[in-house]
Formats: structure tokens, C-alpha cells, sequence
């Protein structure tokens, strides 16, 4: 507001008030301020710190996991014949493997159909899975001279009604009803056939197709409904390929398997069959220590990470006379304190030849970091892997578990980083100082508006004071000028 002279006086009130406000108020709203701006780096400091802790914290997921020491690599000497894949804890060995033939999946086509939307037929499907026995005199692997459906699969039965008997919608209604059948339909030349087959490959996923023919009332011959029926007394489909089990040998042992995936031949073991191989393929398992090197070395990566966010946070730097926002923080030092205790602590599951981090390479630096002696590490856990594993991963003993470093760390940091953790509670509270600094603030700026309206309010009052005493000076002056004889002494 511009300043604004006294009308009567020709004080400067505008001034006076503006002058004395400030110096009343400037003291404590620097106060104010600088409170707010503690309150706000404290906030900001817990926000780095907790940060660096959930990254620690998501470190540890591997090292709780046994799978993590027990990873095992798995290769193929032939990788275009068969791949393989090992699960963590598989035993080391190496394995000759043949493969005679593939598992395939059943094939059935229909006749020609003019169109997709040319008329089947009406009736009931019923489709069976199970095992053929095909006709062997005359010599015929395409008709079956008998069929066992399997038990444990019940049969699909597929309405096909009037109206809805195309042969777009025959392949749709069988797919709707069910998902270890597939139907497509696949163009010849300028007709369309209707192509079924079991999801699952295996002689004992053959397909039975039985017809309860509405249209004709026959479900045997080659019109309507019935021209899908394939079984022990009709086949009216045609089997373009039978169901297999895949051939092969595992170390000059002759094994079938329905599945071109053989996921139990070895224990632990996966391997994927791609093709009839012309030679041995060589599959090796062998332990995979660098899963483990990994996880470690990002634990103490991770660490090492919140040790430097901590540092910076809770150091004086005297050169240039900054603090970290930390700087004497109980909470702060606290959280780092019980960290630390955690690595010189005993470990409850620590068993065999090993017992402590530093036995594994693990070592405390000066200034509080980690350092990992990875031949260290990769020499201990070749000697006793177990042992290692016992440093991080919980055991159970009589009964009873054990807690691992990396569990007893993963629950110590929930203390520190949960919704009801040590710096929740922590900036929480300063949350609430900063709600009350805001509160005092807006009471002392409506203290000093207040003051502000008073120091007007008197300032006008003098300064039209000040004014009338001017105009009774000013009359007084005319009035003694005027008397006769009167003569005003000059002024010096």
C-alpha cells in the first residue's frame, strides 16, 4: 500500500504503522519459517531414509528362498532336438538322451462341405476321449476295431439344433462345449471339412464321436448329423493322423510319454522334445552358485545404498558449514544402530561349517559398509552349500524354526517402514508440529492485524489532534494580529 501523509499533521502514518508492524512481527515469522522449513527436511530426510530401506528390504526376497542356493543350470548338447530346464534342489548329473519319435495329436476330418454355412444336420454329439485299438486284418491304423473311453474324463455331449446347424456353427458349438476338444475348419480347394482334435497329444487322447441323428434318424450313414461319426462300428470322419506317445530313451532305457514335455521322467528335470534325433543329445545339470552370488551381492549393494543415503542425511559438513537434515536425529541413528547389531548378532539357523557373514566373504568396511569377497563366497559354497543357505534362509529343527539373517532383517525393517513403523510414528509427529506451527502462525499474523488496526486507529486520532491544535494556533495567530498595537515578534 503506498504511504499515505497525514492530512491534519502531515505524519507519514502509513509509514509508522508499516515500520513498527515489521519490527514487532519479522522476529517470529522468521521463526515461523525456519520452523517450517526444519519440519519440512526432517519430512524429506525420513522419505530418502525409508526409501532406501524398501529397496533394502526387497533385497532380501531372494535371500529367504532356498531355491536361491539350491539353483541348478540345465543344458542341452542338441538344443534344435530337445530342451531342458531344472528345478532349484535338482541332482547334478549328466544324461544320454535318444528320442525315437514324437507325441502327436489325434487328427479326424470330415467330408466336403459346399460352404461354412451349408446345414449339417441336427442332433446330439457325443465325444469320448481314450484308447483305441485299431484294425489289424486286413492291415488298417484308421478305423478302430474297439475303444476304451477314459473314466476319468466324462463325455462331451453337443446339442446341435435347427437354425443352428451349420457347419460354422457345429465347429463353435463343440469348441463352446468344451476345452479338450478343438474344431476348425479348414478350406479344400473351393469346399470346406471340419478338422477335430484332442488338446492333449497321446494315444490315450484319442477322440470317440458318437451321433444321436435327429434329422434322419439314422447314426450311422453319411448324411446329416451322423457324417460325424467316428467310432468302433462307424467312421465316417476320417483319421488323418493318430494320437502317439512320444519314444525315446533316457541312458539306453526305452520310455513313452503322452507329452512331448517330460516333466517327471527326472525328478526336478523338464525337457521339452522337438524333433527324432540323429545322434545322442548330452543333458547336464550342474549347481548354479552365481544365482546366489547375485542375490547376495544385491543385498550388499542395497545396504551399502542406505548406509550413503544415512551418511549424507546425518553428516556436518565443516568446509561448508551445512548439517544433513538429519543431523542428531534420535530416530535416524536408532534405525542405523540395530542394522549394525544385526551383522555381528548370532544367527539362530546357522549350522555346519559355516555360521557368520564374514565366514562367507561378507565383511564390514570402515564407515559401516559391505564388501563381498565373491571367491570367497563361490569357495564356500562349493565346500558346504548348505551351510551358506543356513546363514540366510530359515531351518527348521526339533520342531522348531529357526530365523535366518534374512528373515530377522526383513521383520526388523517392518518395524522401521510399515504403516505403523518407527518413521511413520516419526513423521507423523512432525506432521502435527507443522499442523500446530501453521495454527500459531495464522493466530500471530491475526494478532498483528489487530495491532496493525490499533496503531492506525491511534495514529489517526494524533494526528487529528495534531490538526486541531494547528487550527487553534493558526486562529489564535489571526486573532492577535488583528489587535491594535499587537505586533507579532518575526521569527528568528
Amino acid at each position: 500500500m503506498p504511504a499515505v501523509t497525514g492530512l491534519g499533521s502531515g505524519l507519514d502514518i502509513e509509514g509508522l504503522v508499516t515500520g513498527l508492524i515489521n519490527a514487532e512481527s519479522a522476529p517470529q515469522l522468521a521463526l515461523f519459517a525456519s520452523r517450517t522449513e526444519k519440519a519440512t527436511s526432517l519430512i524429506s530426510g525420513f522419505g530418502e531414509i525409508s526409501s532406501s530401506l524398501a529397496s533394502l528390504q526387497s533385497s532380501l526376497t531372494a535371500l529367504e528362498s532356498a531355491d536361491t542356493f539350491g539353483a541348478v543350470s540345465a543344458s542341452s548338447s542338441g538344443a534344435t532336438y530337445a530342451t531342458v530346464s531344472a528345478d532349484p534342489g535338482a541332482a547334478e548329473g549328466s544324461y544320454s538322451l535318444e528320442v525315437t519319435s514324437l507325441a502327436e495329436r489325434q487328427s479326424l476330418v470330415s467330408g466336403d462341405f459346399a460352404s461354412t454355412t451349408t446345414q449339417v444336420g441336427t442332433g446330439t454329439l457325443t465325444i469320448s476321449l481314450g484308447t483305441p485299438t485299431y484294425n489289424s486284418a486286413p492291415a488298417d491304423t484308421t478305423t478302430y476295431s474297439s475303444f476304451s473311453a477314459d473314466s476319468s474324463i466324462t463325455a462331451i455331449d453337443v446339442t446341435i439344433s435347427s437354425g443352428t446347424d451349420t457347419l460354422a456353427d457345429v465347429r463353435d458349438a463343440i469348441n463352446a462345449a468344451t476345452t479338450l476338444v478343438t474344431a476348425s475348419l479348414v478350406k479344400n480347394g473351393s469346399n470346406y471339412k471340419l478338422l477335430l482334435s484332442p488338446t492333449d497329444s497321446g494315444v490315450a487322447k484319442s477322440l470317440s464321436v458318437s451321433v444321436a441323428d435327429t434329422g434322419d434318424s439314422s447314426n450311422t450313414d453319411n448324411s446329416g448329423l451322423s457324417q460325424l461319426a467316428f467310432n468302433n462300428t462307424t467312421s465316417n470322419l476320417s483319421q488323418v493322423r493318430a494320437g502317439s506317445d512320444a519314444a525315446f530313451s533316457i541312458n539306453g532305457m526305452s520310455l513313452t510319454s503322452a507329452s512331448n514335455t517330460l516333466n517327471d521322467v527326472i525328478d526336478g528335470v523338464d525337457i521339452t522334445l522337438l524333433q527324432q534325433t540323429t545322434s545322442p543329445v548330452t543333458i547336464t545339470l550342474a549347481n548354479d552358485f552365481s544365482v546366489a552370488e547375485t542375490a547376495v551381492s544385491a543385498f550388499v549393494n542395497a545396504y551399502n545404498s542406505y548406509v550413503s543415503t544415512h551418511a549424507s542425511l546425518t553428516d556436518y559438513n565443516v568446509s561448508t558449514g551445512v548439517s544433513g537434515a538429519l543431523l542428531g536425529d534420535f530416530t535416524a541413528r536408532s534405525i542405523a544402530d540395530k542394522l549394525r547389531a544385526q551383522f555381528s548378532a548370532t544367527i539362530a539357523s546357522a549350522t555346519g561349517t559355516y555360521a557368520s557373514l564374514s565366514s562367507i566373504g561378507v565383511e564390514v568396511q570402515t564407515g559401516g559398509t559391505l564388501k563381498l569377497d565373491t571367491t570367497q563366497f563361490q569357495a564356500a559354497m562349493t565346500a558346504d552349500r548348505d551351510s551358506v543357505q543356513a546363514i540366510f534362509v530359515d531351518r527348521t529343527s526339533g520342531g522348531s524354526t529357526l530365523s535366518g539373517l534374512a528373515s530377522t532383517l526383513d521383520t526388523l525393517l517392518d518395524t522401521f517402514t510399515s504403516s505403523t513403523g518407527t518413521i511413520k510414528d516419526r513423521t507423523d509427529s512432525i506432521e502435527d508440529q507443522m499442523t500446530e506451527i501453521t495454527a500459531d502462525e495464522i493466530e500471530f499474523n491475526r494478532r498483528m492485524e489487530s495491532l496493525e488496526a490499533r496503531y492506525r486507529s491511534q495514529f489517526n486520532a494524533l494526528d487529528s489532534l495534531l490538526a486541531e491544535i494547528t487550527a487553534t494556533q493558526d486562529y489564535l495567530t489571526t486573532a492577535l494580529d488583528q489587535l491594535p498595537g499587537f505586533v507579532q515578534k518575526p521569527k528568528d
